[in-house]
């Protein structure tokens, strides 16, 4: 059991306590995509309502317009999860267990591990207990001050059952930062999701990382 989860450990990179926020983009580039109606292809750019006049069948137009949905789905290897466009998403494309990183514009980051295979409640709990170390074991690194763990407790995210606990500390500028870390097992799958933010971020972060939890399934 303890290979199965050994991976994770060096997979918890936390941003640093002295980045409070990521900076912010600068105006987005206009993508150009295909469309292929009836057959015929059009080049059309995103974001803007387009009439699109048939040079196959003179006379004949279409009105059309093209937007990245605000809610984006990923596939990894064994199960799949809904999240926020705005996150900008780096994935190791592992076999066995895939890891992916989430770091979104309003500055927190969410670590999400497909473990390739379902759990039994007690291998969650030992798989919690590894990652709990794991995190504390960092912030104690990072000099992080007044460190608690909540203790552990079990939640139903659609599909999936989760046990979970809540880090707080004190980083060095004294900033209030929380972590949330589930794992959460489907009847054929099992995951990681560890979200870290700065309090005062809670009431934007908290509805956004509840979506992508509540979004775990199998994949189909």
């Amino acid at each position: 059991m303890i290979r199965v989860f050994k991976f994770l450990l060096p997979a918890l990179a936390i941003v640093p306590f002295g980045s409070n926020s990521m900076a912010q983009p600068g105006g987005e580039s206009s993508l150009t995509y295909e469309l292929i109606i009836n057959g015929e292809s059009f080049l059309v750019e995103a974001n803007r309502v387009l009439t699109l006049k048939s040079q196959q069948k003179p006379g004949v137009s279409y009105q059309v317009a093209l937007r990245l949905a605000p809610i984006q789905r990923l596939k990894l290897n064994t199960m799949q999860f809904n999240y926020d466009r705005l996150f900008k998403v780096e994935d190791d494309r592992g076999l066995e267990q895939r890891t992916v990183r989430l770091s979104h514009e309003l500055g927190f980051t969410v670590l999400i591990t497909d473990l390739g295979a379902p759990l039994k409640p007690q291998q969650q709990d030992e798989a919690l207990k590894l990652l709990i170390e794991s995190v504390t074991g960092t912030f104690r690194e990072m000099k992080a001050a007044k460190l608690e763990v909540t203790k552990p407790h079990t939640r139903q995210f659609g599909d999936a059952s989760g046990r979970g606990v809540v880090v707080r500390c004190r980083d060095e500028q004294d900033f209030g930062r929380t972590c949330l870390i589930y794992v959460l097992a489907g009847e054929k799958f099992a995951g990681t999701c560890i979200a870290q933010y700065l309090d005062n971020d809670s009431d934007n972060v908290l509805p956004l990382v509840k979506k992508t939890l509540d979004s775990f399934r199998a994949i189909q």
